[in-house]
């Protein structure tokens, strides 16, 4: 093969140059000495880490990865988007700090790829560039008033609460007796669950200061509504998120939904994994009211809203929500606009209905999907279109925002070995505009 040949002729040439130790070297070691790449890694969250990690493993090859970031500090979501009374989910911190300290890992912060640094000019000094910077904008609802002060997408939410200095000054209004939240996901139940859960129980986090006295001194909230368009089968939540709810004193959880004996019926029928949580979901369903000192945590199925209303200020007042009627097989259930609307007041509503992937100058990107064309990982110019060589992608940057940590943890493996199996058959020469070299930046 190119590499053995490679090898042989290396051999040689230590040999002629009395580098005697080199010549002494078996061929694999050999092989992995000349096989050396340097790397670039776009975003510094869970992909970004677990693909350098995966690469760092190697045995074939050896790598210099630098992680750009455009944040001063690394980690992306474990950082700043789980919920404070989570800190398990953190852990994994531990492990990026381990990976970071490596000595041929580099950490790059404030730097906006795209902006600051070119896609090209990292292809002209890396042998390959991985686009692992998750899908950081909200999606819109698309409804008038969704920009009124008082409205909030999730990811700004979770940073107020979170201490994200771009979010600190939010300053969400949750005096009323109400607040919307819009979505079934485990964002949209983290949401919640800050808004409902007693004082005491935030205090004992890593909650944001200002996020929690403002729950403390501004807090009238009686009802948190989370809105969602289908029905309990496609709830999108985990069982682990719902039962929180059930678990923290002085919140009561309630189900609503025109369908729970049309699910209960298929109860048999469904996958063991989600059958607990069905099961979970109908035991809440039309439950008694919440008592004198509880908050109500209301999971509402067959609502789409259709207007966020303003006060006279411009501010967030009230929501307007159209009622669907969900028939036929309840496993993939039509959904059809019913004439039958309701009206909640409100001064704070969170939207909380997935992120998409950012489209960052000089990449190949798709409008009609949201995503960067890809094959395997390796970027392509369009869908189904010729490789862009050298350019990886991995996380949500190539999937969306779909899946959880474990999912990308699978996802980033698959990448880094996609990219070692690309650099062995090209027989040890780069895949990116660098030909043999890598130089690197700074």
């Amino acid at each position: 093969s190119v590499v053995n040949f490679t090898t042989l002729l290396y051999t040689i040439k230590f040999e002629m140059l009395g580098c005697r130790k080199l010549a002494r070297l078996s061929p694999p070691s050999l092989s992995r000495l000349l096989s050396h790449y340097k790397v670039a890694v776009v975003g510094s969250g869970p992909a970004g880490f677990y693909t350098t990690q995966e690469l760092l493993k190697s045995t074939s090859s050896t790598f210099d990865v630098d992680i750009f970031e455009k944040s001063a500090a690394p980690f992306g979501l474990v950082r700043y988007g789980v919920a404070p009374d989570h800190p398990e989910v953190k852990n994994c911190i531990s492990t990026f700090e381990e990976i970071a300290s490596q000595p041929n890992v580099r950490f790059l912060g404030n730097v906006a790829v795209g902006y600051d640094l070119k896609v090209d000019e990292l292809l002209q000094r890396y042998h390959v560039v991985v686009l692992a910077y998750g899908a950081g904008s909200d999606n819109s609802l698309g409804i008038p008033g969704e920009d009124a002060p008082g409205c909030y997408p999730s990811s700004k939410f979770v940073g107020w609460f979170n201490g994200v200095p771009d979010c600190s000054s939010l300053d969400p209004d949750l005096s009323g007796e109400n607040v919307a939240v819009i979505g079934h996901g485990n964002v949209a139940l983290d949401c919640a669950r800050i808004l409902a859960a007693p004082i005491e129980h935030l205090e004992r986090t890593d909650i944001a200061e200002h996020a929690v006295k403002c729950l403390r001194e501004r807090r009238g909230i009686r009802n948190v509504h989370l809105y969602g368009r289908r029905g309990l089968l496609q709830f999108q939540g985990t069982i682990k998120e719902v039962r929180e709810f059930t678990k923290l004193p002085r919140v009561h959880l309630s189900v609503e939904s025109d369908n729970v004996e049309d699910v209960r019926a298929l109860i048999p029928q469904i996958p063991r994994n989600k059958k607990r949580l069905t099961e979970l979901l109908i035991k809440h369903a039309n439950t008694s009211q919440p008592g004198p000192d509880d908050i109500g945590v209301r999971l509402q199925f067959g609502w789409s809203p259709v207007e966020i209303q303003t006060d006279s200020s411009g501010h967030v007042s009230g929501l307007v929500l159209q009622k669907n009627l969900i028939s036929g097989d309840m496993m993939s259930p039509s959904i059809t606009p019913s004439s039958e609307h309701i009206e909640i007041p409100c001064s704070c509503i969170v939207t909380s209905i997935g992120s998409r992937v950012i489209k960052l100058p000089g990449i190949p990107f798709c409008d009609l999907t949201n995503r960067i064309p890809e094959r395997e990982s390796r970027v392509c110019e369009f869908h189904g279109g010729p490789i862009v060589p050298g350019l990886y992608t991995s996380g949500w940057a190539r999937r969306g925002s779909d899946g959880v940590l474990a999912t990308t943890i699978t996802d980033s493996a698959n990448t880094a070995r996609t990219i070692q199996q690309d650099l062995e058959e090209r027989g040890g020469v780069g895949v990116g505009g660098v030909g043999s070299g890598g130089v690197g930046v700074g």
